[in-house]
């Protein structure tokens, strides 16, 4: 029987576990143990070794657990400018800009990225609401989408591609809000885009282009059919207009009126010019008299993306072709009113109704492809505005200061108010510099 190996070696495994490199890998982690062990000038026994071997592969992980807690204790800090929400509430009145906590270093899979510019989307003011599903632990920053540039990358995150001076975007893994000056994060938090795209383009790329995108993409919509859409003046209605009108696709646009008929006109023609093959106004109550042109395009149309849902909705299922196969796919509901359905466009029209949100084709993007669908997505709508197929003209644009922000949200709803109605039609969307 072999003699019991001595207690002088499990002195000598914690007087040397914090040698041993912690280690994921079990193996890596052994054979750092194995080489001091060779380092004896008398071998244990196979059963005792194994012991010792176990031992100090607890010590080393503990003491990698330790050397982790310092190190972020350790970690400094320094400061950075964001438009903070602390509450659920009006935009304009729970929204503060205030100097939040920022790392002064950089891990190993993280890069430090300075914002350059976030919009300000409905679904952004929705979450800061709380009527939105996807809702944010606060305090938090608020903005989804932005355009930042890289100033700083960790080994790791070096190694993976990403470098100083690279254009990035938030993808949906992202959490810690856009409307802010800097931040340092995951790398793979981000995803690198054309540096030829336009900053004001580059901020607004994520959300808007890509569900016009996808809407065009998922539904096969062909070369010569008809697409009919609502809220047609929305950043994704102008961007359906013109992918479609890239594709030979053509559009029937439904516009709500302005306050004038030369506003009108001049809006309607904004659409033409964005390829809008006709414009129709987009009326609660009135009878949809169609031209000849627009009773041509309808007999083709297949398909309606319907953003705002109520009446409009409504009107969009009477532009849709029966028995073809015709699809209305609900993707916003701008008038917050429910969507009515006629019991004549399932039983006659067989109509087939259907939603899309993008963050939940992200979520099966990611479970799928590991992002891959996401990144070829960015390179196809970023190809599409270098190309001068996707615009989006900076007079639609208001620049407005970080520090202006909640003021400005504040001031957007007291003229909603003041005008009895919906949100006033034709304001220019938010654009926040940072």
């Amino acid at each position: 029987m072999a003699p019991h190996f001595g207690h002088e070696y499990f002195e000598y495994a914690f007087s040397h576990a914090s040698h041993v490199v912690a280690s994921s890998s079990r193996r890596s982690v052994d054979e750092s143990i194995a080489v001091r062990l060779g380092a004896r000038p008398h071998a244990a026994p196979q059963s005792d070794a194994r012991l010792i071997v176990k031992t100090m592969r607890s010590i080393a992980r503990a003491v990698a657990k330790r050397r982790h807690a310092f190190a972020a204790r350790a970690r400094s800090f320094a400061t950075t400018e964001a438009c903070v929400y602390a509450e659920r509430g009006a935009p304009g009145e729970v929204l503060r800009v205030q100097s939040i906590p920022l790392s002064a270093s950089v891990g190993d899979d993280e890069i430090a990225v300075r914002m350059l510019a976030a919009p300000v989307n409905p679904s952004d003011l929705n979450t800061i609401e709380g009527k939105y599903p996807v809702a944010r632990e606060m305090p938090a920053v608020g903005g989804n989408e932005g355009v930042g540039e890289v100033t700083a990358c960790g080994p790791g995150a070096s190694a993976a591609g990403y470098r100083v001076g690279d254009r990035v975007v938030p993808n949906r893994s992202y959490v810690d809000g856009t409307w802010r000056r800097e931040v340092v994060v995951r790398a793979d938090a981000f995803d690198v885009i054309d540096r030829d795209v336009p900053v004001h383009e580059a901020a607004m790329l994520t959300v808007n282009p890509c569900t016009a995108y996808r809407l065009l993409e998922d539904n096969d919509v062909r070369e010569g059919e008809t697409v009919v859409l609502n809220a047609a003046t929305s950043g994704v209605g102008r961007a359906l207009l013109q992918l479609a009108r890239d594709r030979g696709i053509h559009t029937i646009a439904m516009c709500r009126p302005r306050r004038s008929a030369e506003a009108t006109e001049e809006v309607f023609e904004s659409l033409r010019a964005d390829g809008a093959s006709v414009v129709v106004p987009d009326v609660e109550g009135k009878m949809l008299r169609l031209d000849a042109q627009t009773r041509e395009l309808a007999t083709r149309a297949r398909f309606g993306f319907n953003a705002v849902g109520g009446y409009s909705a409504q009107t969009m299922l009477r532009l849709l072709q029966p028995n073809a196969s015709s699809v209305m796919v609900t993707y916003g509901g701008m008038s917050k009113q429910p969507l009515v359905v006629p019991t004549g466009a399932f039983i006659f029209k067989d109509i087939t109704l259907r939603g899309f949100w993008l963050t939940r084709w992200l979520e099966r993007d990611e479970r799928s492809t590991q992002g891959q669908g996401r990144r070829d997505m960015l390179r196809s709508v970023s190809t599409a505005v270098r190309d001068g197929v996707l615009r989006a003209p900076l007079d639609f644009l208001r620049d407005v200061p970080l520090a202006s922000l909640p003021a400005e949200l504040h001031r957007d709803a007291t003229e909603d108010v003041d005008a009895l109605t919906i949100p006033v039609l034709g304001r220019k969307k938010i654009l926040v510099r940072l």
